[in-house]
């Protein structure tokens, strides 16, 4: 069996080794390439995150100042309406009142006929009656 040197290996290892090298050199550029767009990506990205969270700031402070705006609006409103519709319960209140006090007045007076054509008595007052109407017994 015949020895090999180190000198006859030399082609053999620079063959094998060579394009070992040359392949990981090349998938370390490859690799920095990209984690270097990564990297620029993920910056952008940020940035842009923090221009949409600032925007979303600014357009939810204007949505709440409009928000209370319109509902100080409506409230305003609800209470205009509330009060214009207790004015007009108030005025059919007043109607109602009126038109029983007349309609009562009404009623007396032809009870007090009715009883004048019967010749019935009115009954006694008692001394004490501040209104002038007689008490029901």
């Amino acid at each position: 069996m015949e020895t090999v040197t180190l000198l006859d290996l030399g082609p053999i290892i620079a063959a094998v080794s060579g394009p070992m090298l040359l392949f990981v050199a090349a998938a370390m550029r490859f690799q920095h390439v990209d984690s270097t767009k990564t990297r620029k990506l993920v910056t952008d990205s940020k940035e842009e995150l923090l221009k949409l969270i600032a925007e979303s700031r600014t357009e939810t402070r204007d949505l709440i100042a409009g928000s209370e705006t319109r509902t100080r609006n409506l409230i305003s409103e609800s209470e205009t309406r509330t009060r214009d519709l207790i004015e007009k319960n108030r005025d059919l209140i007043d109607r109602n009142h009126q038109e029983l006090s007349s309609s009562l007045a009404d009623a007396r007076e032809r009870l007090a006929r009715i009883e004048g054509h019967l010749r019935i008595a009115p009954p006694p007052q008692e001394a004490d009656d501040d209104n002038g109407d007689a008490q029901a017994a």
